[in-house]
């Protein structure tokens, strides 16, 4: 899909969920693009709360889209001739989930004008809860960590989010059970930055 239909398709769903003040926030390929490692995509990822389920699938519905995947926590969709793209709908019921979607940063982007994007913090605890529910997509999803950390250490990421918070990420982690994930990269970024005195990442 280029690059202008994935902006339309975002500015048109984004603006029914606004509309109708369903908060969300992106996450996906397309959130880790505008940390400032593109990665090709042509599905659509968002957070959004799951108690806001029967209304995104009637915006969802009457935008010309059908539900062919749904569980307590995901959502899949696609139009019947799959021309306007996959839209995946991560969904959350726990504080800490509805956290991150309150959390997330309003970024004004080029391509996608003004949209919310999850902070990078929360972007790598659900890559560790993406592996703990299926390690196969361990390699994938541990470079797009390790490539995130190593941006935010050579501070080339966008001064609207917020630092990395390691403790939180730990916290996940042991939750996850991905603790030795995490720590061959927080690891190293800690000892990089204790030359200096600090400790931040």
């Amino acid at each position: 899909m280029n690059s202008n239909k994935l902006s339309d398709m975002l500015l048109i769903i984004s603006g029914k969920l606004t509309e109708k003040q369903i908060s969300f926030c992106m996450i996906g390929a397309m959130a880790l693009g505008l940390f400032g490692l593109p990665r090709y995509t042509s599905d659509l990822d968002l957070l959004a709360c799951e108690e806001n389920w029967d209304e995104i699938f009637s915006i969802m519905k009457s935008l010309g889209y059908t539900c062919y995947q749904k569980t307590d926590s995901f959502a899949q969709f696609d139009s019947a001739l799959g021309v306007f793209g996959k839209v995946d709908f991560l969904l959350v019921n726990t504080e800490d989930g509805k956290a991150m979607i309150r959390n997330s940063c309003m970024v004004n982007d080029e391509l996608f004008g003004m949209i919310k994007v999850i902070q990078p913090t929360d972007y790598i605890i659900l890559k560790l809860m993406a592996i703990a529910n299926n390690p196969d997509r361990c390699l994938k999803d541990e470079l797009d960590i390790s490539e995130l950390i190593n941006l935010l250490n050579n501070k080339l990421l966008l001064q609207d989010f917020l630092p990395l918070d390691a403790e939180k990420i730990y916290r996940f982690a042991d939750q996850f059970g991905q603790r030795p994930v995490i720590q061959k990269y927080l690891t190293l970024t800690v000892k990089k930055n204790s030359d200096t005195g600090s400790h931040q990442i």
